[in-house]
This record gives C-alpha cells, structure tokens and sequence, in this order.
C-alpha cells in the first residue's frame, strides 16, 4: 500500500493537470476513494496560495544590490557607446567604427538580448555627438553650412553606424542559437 501512495502522490500534480492516461486517472481515482492520506494530500493541493507574498527583508537588500549592479553595468555600455562615437566619427577618416559598432551591437545583443536596446545603446550617443559635432562650434569649425546639411549628416553618420551595428546584433543572435542547439 505504502508504494502505491508514494507512485499517487508523485503524481498528483500530472492528475491535477490533467496529463495523465485514462488508465492511470482511473488507478489514482481508485486509490484516493481508500487513502486517506493521499486524499488529504490531494485536497491540500487545490487549496491556492496567497496571491501576493511579501518579500523579506533580505531579499529586498539582494534585489537592491543586483539593481545597482546591473545601473552600473548599463551606465558602462552607455559610456563606451558615448567613447565611440566620439573617437570614430567618420568626418575624421577613421575607418575603426566598423569593427567597433560591430562589437557594441554584438556585445550589447548578447547582454540584453533585445535588438531594440541594443540599436539605441549604438545609435543615441553617436547622433547625440554628430549633432554636436555638425550642428555646433564645439570643436572650432563647422562641418557643415546649414542645419538641414548638418542634420543630414548626422543622419547619414547614424545610418552607417547602425548597419554595422546590426551586423553585430545578428552575429550575437547567431551565437545564442548556435549555444542553444548545444
């Protein structure tokens, strides 16, 4: 009797679910008509739990302490996107945004897993640095002789970058299907 409450209770909650065989509904059905315990245990089963549960201060201090983790992990990605857009314009002829936006959107990708994220974290500073970089005096001299041609540039500028940007993104989707497969 004692092995077949051990095989109705390990399988109390397929019953509960409904996933079990005719066969096999019918035997626990059976047993839980002369088990008291099991009975028991089966009614004990259907009672719901509480719908909000308070977490205790110890958590609280654990969700805290990831959250601030993870802040300063997203202003690192913000800063980085912000260096290189300032140190691979394209104005200036140097060609290492490439590499760089394709390891930002890669990088960004694999963290977030969101492409969406991962294309803002690339695109808002470098349009923020055009736009200062064409649009003002900040550096000397103008780029530019109005502020539809500084705009198209930028435009421009931000175009380029999240091609390469989204390549990154695929080669990081790419690799999360391939460590899935395996």
């Amino acid at each position: 009797m004692k092995n077949e409450c051990a095989i109705v209770q390990d399988l109390l909650p397929l019953y509960e679910e409904e996933l079990l065989q005719v066969e096999t509904k019918q035997f626990i059905e059976e047993h839980l008509k002369s088990c008291k315990e099991c009975r028991l245990l089966a009614e004990q089963s259907q009672i719901p739990l509480p719908a909000k549960v308070e977490p205790g201060e110890p958590s609280k201090k654990m969700i805290r302490k990831i959250t601030l983790r993870l802040t300063t992990i997203q202003i690192f990605f913000v800063a980085i996107a912000f260096m290189f857009a300032m140190g691979t314009t394209i104005m200036n002829d140097n060609a290492g945004f490439i590499l760089t936006y394709t390891i930002l959107g890669l990088v960004t990708y694999l963290f977030y897993r969101s492409v969406l994220i991962a294309v803002l974290l690339a695109g808002v500073p470098n349009f923020i640095w055009n736009c200062l970089l064409y649009m003002t005096d900040l550096l000397g001299e103008f780029y530019a002789e109005s502020f539809w041609e500084a705009l198209q540039l930028a435009l421009f500028s931000l175009t380029i970058y999240l091609v390469f940007t989204i390549i990154g993104i695929v080669i990081g989707f790419c690799i999360l299907k391939i460590m899935e497969e395996n």
